[in-house]
């Protein structure tokens, strides 16, 4: 793959990482609203059920689909050409830590859905 086309691949999957931060953001919007003005509504087992599910299935897509827009991003960053990975924005895709970026974006969503459980329940 040449270098323009290694960089629309880039370029399309760094805008699909970011186009999942908006709707994850809004999904716990919704759920914190819900909680908080739910009332009795909440005291239901199948609400709460529903709400958990929602709260459980729609993160763990979210965080999925961020987490394999990094792999493609740092796979890409090491098929690209030699003479970009000596500049320093290639120095930086190359030596990122992406096993650390990776494992706190699984910490952070596990603990938002954590605590929305805990107030579910």
């Amino acid at each position: 793959m040449d270098f323009d086309d290694l960089t629309k691949v880039m370029a399309i999957r760094a805008a699909d990482a970011r186009g999942i931060i908006l709707p994850f953001v809004l999904a716990h919007t919704a759920t914190l609203i819900v909680l908080g003005f739910g009332g009795a509504g909440l005291e239901n087992s199948g609400i709460q059920l529903a709400l958990a599910a929602w709260a459980v299935l729609g993160s763990l897509w979210s965080v999925l689909w961020l987490d394999d827009c990094i792999q493609d991003l740092m796979a890409a960053g090491k098929d690209m050409p030699e003479e970009f990975k000596k500049t320093h924005m290639g120095q930086r895709l190359v030596n990122a830590p992406a096993a650390v970026v990776r494992l706190v974006n699984f910490v952070i969503v596990g603990l938002i859905v954590a605590a929305e459980l805990m107030a579910i329940y």
